[in-house]
């Protein structure tokens, strides 16, 4: 067995909170450095719909969108400024899955607990007349060690000259989709947790763009000039259901989706959405007391078939030191390793309390991930929270690769 002195060490990552992300931070022979950042338009850590760096040439049309909008907000006045946001902090266990081949034993010495802290804030500026309107996301995050990072997760100007015409110029969030933990259709949005589908913490980072929305009797286009890409999107209401056709074309090659979504009476609605080697579909229920049921069938063609994780499994067996650790670490990524995925979601609110059930199973082995979070609002701006993720499954299957046991979460969030 390699000696703790000479591995390298996993960084916790927040994907499926705080699971191990396939990435090492070297210790053999030296110390962990911990270093800050500063808060920068291009962050080489904000990251587009598939893990891409955000976009280097139009980080420019976002400082001069960010002048134009301090002369636009000279002329405003103040009543037209809205400045909100949150802040909190939270505390984690993640003990050690020893029985998992890609950390037996624990010999990535993981820490049993952990902790960090974080805000968001929003501010969002607009004339009476709103002809435009300019928004800023801000968000910093300081990890138990040292760890600091700020990023700029949204900043753009839009403009209504005409008003069948819209023009965005910056970083912007899209939500491509309907679906609710997948998105096949998301071509220009961030990629979805689908353990945190809702975006808990507002930690994602939006795409820097110039996006063109025309409104034409009764259909919504929307067009992107992206970094190197360019993407469209075409709404309309037909017969009662929301349909959407979606198209990116990169260096890649091009990609093209549909998705769909229609309400019926006032409890159910029904969704969908398909693209190349993707497909989603599903639905929600409102019951009485406003209980939410959403559940979702997805099958991803990009996930490993059966031979393919075979071939997972084999390697997983054999690894023995450093090289073939860090290599199968690399190769494993938690729902992602196959092909058709169920997703259910319960959501029980009550008064102050709430109550919020996620499972997510591998369908060819029947692994599991149980998600139960409460939250509690002390006060009307104040909310506590205890959150925790199970993993199951025998031995072999996708979930019980993983490099912990299991993650409980304890946090407090402040909104103001």
């Amino acid at each position: 067995m390699v000696k703790r002195a000479r591995l390298e060490r996993w960084r916790l990552a927040g994907w499926l909170g705080c699971v191990l992300a396939a990435e090492w931070e070297a210790c053999a022979g030296r110390g962990y450095q911990r270093h800050s950042r500063v808060c920068r338009f291009g962050s080489e850590d904000a990251a587009g719909p598939a893990g891409e760096d955000a976009s280097a040439p139009l980080r420019n049309v976002i400082a001069i969108g960010t002048l134009l909008i301090a002369l636009l907000a000279t002329t405003a006045r103040a009543e037209t400024f809205k400045f909100f946001g949150s802040a909190g902090a939270e505390w984690q266990l993640t003990p050690a899955n020893a029985a998992s081949a890609l950390n037996p034993r624990n010999i990535a010495g993981l820490p049993y607990s952990s902790g960090s802290g974080d805000a968001v804030a929003f501010l969002e500026a607009a004339p009476d007349s709103r002809t435009w309107k300019f928004h800023l996301k801000l968000r910093g995050d300081a990890e138990e060690g040292g760890n600091q990072r700020a990023d700029v997760g949204e900043a753009f100007v839009q403009l209504n000259p005409k008003p069948w015409l819209d023009v965005t110029i910056g970083r912007v969030i899209e939500k491509w989709g309907t679906g609710y933990a997948w998105n096949p259709t998301a071509f220009v949005s961030p990629k979805k947790n689908p353990a945190d589908p809702s975006d808990r913490r507002s930690a994602n980072v939006g795409v820097d763009m110039i996006r063109t929305d025309l409104f034409i009797r009764g259909t919504n286009v929307s067009l992107y000039a992206l970094d190197g890409a360019v993407a469209g999107r075409v709404y309309r209401l037909i017969a009662g259901t929301d349909v959407s056709l979606h198209f990116r074309r990169d260096g890649g090659g091009t990609q093209q989706g549909i998705s769909a979504a229609r309400v019926f009476g006032d409890a159910l609605e029904l969704h969908g959405e398909v693209a190349r080697r993707h497909a989603l579909i599903g639905g929600q229920y409102t019951f009485r007391g406003n209980v939410n049921l959403v559940a979702e069938l997805y099958h991803g063609g990009d996930g490993l078939d059966e031979n393919g994780f075979r071939a997972f499994q084999s390697a997983a067996d054999f690894a023995h030191d450093e090289k073939s650790f860090r290599a199968i670490n690399a190769a494993y990524a938690p729902l992602r390793m196959a092909r058709n995925y169920g997703f259910i979601r319960i959501d029980v609110p009550h008064d102050k309390l709430d109550a919020e059930l996620i499972a997510i199973t591998n369908l060819r082995d029947g692994s599991l991930l149980a998600r139960a979070t409460l939250s509690l609002r002390v006060r009307a701006n104040v909310s506590i929270y205890a959150i925790d993720t199970e993993f199951a499954g025998a031995r072999g299957s996708e979930l019980s690769y993983m490099q912990v046991r299991r993650v409980t979460t304890a946090g407090v969030r402040v909104y103001f």
